[in-house]
């Protein structure tokens, strides 16, 4: 998760959409963690915003930390005004909540466990020629030995 989360980080642009899907305990949090630490380059405690929704890193450009547990329908989504930063990067947990409120260009990480909980499973899927070249990037730099 943390040489995945540098590598995203390194290769995130202004206005990038990275969403997160995956049951309870997988490590989204996780992953947003060692993106946000790789892009601001200090140690930051990195929690989920449960309760807060969006948690905002004043990093340039604006990091959008979101998390969407709570929420239950994509109209209550429409209220926090998410993806209103053109030049902010988003970073949003539990994206399947998005619904028709998805954005067009997009990289999708899907984390799941084995079914002995022993290792995760990562899908990458990028939605637009910026994405695919982050998702590129992952794949080269993830597997150098």
């Amino acid at each position: 998760m943390k040489k995945l989360g540098l590598i995203i980080s390194k290769n995130l642009f202004p206005g990038a959409k990275i969403l997160l899907y995956g049951e309870l305990g997988t490590g989204k949090t996780t992953l947003v963690s060692f993106i946000i630490n790789g892009l601001s380059h200090q140690k930051i405690n990195v929690t989920s915003p449960t309760f807060s929704l969006i948690k905002v890193y004043d990093f340039d450009p604006v990091v959008y930390h979101v998390d969407l547990y709570r929420l239950t329908e994509p109209y209550e989504i429409e209220y926090l005004d998410i993806f209103s930063d053109p030049k902010g990067i988003y970073l949003v947990e539990w994206a399947n909540l998005l619904d028709y409120l998805l954005p067009e260009n997009r990289l999708d990480i899907y984390i799941s466990y084995d079914i002995d909980y022993n290792f995760r499973n990562i899908e990458i899927d990028a939605k637009g020629n910026d994405y695919k070249k982050i998702e590129d990037n992952i794949k080269i730099l993830f597997y150098e030995v």
